[in-house]
């Protein structure tokens, strides 16, 4: 049964890279003979802007960023944005608000914009969309199955304690808990959109499944600064969760996966620590 399953799947798989390929085919051929292919160049464009801006701006010790717009409406903004992000009890959840807020802006809500007004298509077309993805949850079930004990096992070693949950007050309280991984869970549905949906629903018409792997190289640097394991192995993770994105034409398995796998680490890492409320 399982086997038949698997068979099954990876026939299905091979349809959709098919389908895909023979879409590209097609649209190359009804492009003009030199033509520069607008959509791939914009988006490559503003990809590497908002690439940057993540980068300048997006970091939780950016909330200072936000002075110039606060001083357009009252006199020592300076001072009012840093008792909020500085000081106080929920000081550092603030930060990471920030941080999720600027992600959450910069991966999905301008390429929404960019999809919507200088594209005119449909952003369900982009990964959004959640038709037929119930019928593919065995996939996501499987996945956190196997990742599942191996979580359990490198939970208890130093390094994963003192990593994880990045906001270490999380399990001060249910208030401190919920606000964090809500927080965490926006910027993964974000972070998904933008590297497996936008960028590879945008390039497969030109490129076919090669999209997936144009779509790797930046979520392979974004991590650049974290451990050398968790930055090859983003490589793996981004070809993974971008095929996934290509076969099912969503996001929505690649973000279940994400999400679950980060909050049973936050989870797990307090419980063992004896600190879950």
């Amino acid at each position: 049964m399982v086997k038949e399953k698997i068979s099954g799947w990876i026939g299905s798989f091979r349809d959709s890279v098919d389908r895909v390929e023979q879409e590209t085919t097609a649209y190359r051929e009804a492009s003009p003979k030199g033509h520069i292919d607008l959509q791939v160049f914009g988006v490559v464009i503003l990809a590497s802007v908002i690439l940057s801006i993540q980068d300048y701006y997006g970091s939780s010790s950016h909330w200072n960023t936000l002075e110039p717009l606060f001083s357009l409406f009252m006199d020592d903004a300076k001072g009012f944005l840093s008792g909020i992000f500085t000081k106080g009890k929920y000081a550092r959840l603030y930060r990471l608000w920030y941080w999720s807020g600027i992600t959450v802006l910069t991966y999905m809500f301008l390429p929404f914009i960019w999809i919507k007004l200088v594209m005119r298509k449909r952003i369900r077309d982009y990964g959004f969309s959640v038709r037929g993805i119930m019928k593919h949850s065995w996939i996501y079930v499987s996945m956190f199955l196997i990742v599942l004990p191996a979580l359990f096992v490198v939970g208890h070693t130093e390094s994963f304690q003192r990593t994880y949950p990045f906001y270490k007050e999380a399990g001060r309280s249910l208030f401190d808990f919920f606000g964090w991984e809500i927080a965490y869970v926006l910027q993964f549905l974000s972070l998904e959109f933008f590297f497996r949906g936008f960028l590879v629903h945008a390039f497969k018409q030109r490129f076919g499944y090669y999209s997936v792997l144009l779509a790797v190289m930046p979520y392979c640097m974004i991590h650049f600064g974290k451990p050398m394991p968790e930055t090859l192995g983003a490589i793996f993770a981004g070809i993974a969760l971008g095929t996934l994105s290509l076969f099912t034409r969503s996001i929505w398995l690649g973000v279940a996966i994400h999400v679950s796998v980060a909050v049973s680490m936050d989870l797990i890492s307090l419980w063992l620590a004896g600190k879950l409320f």
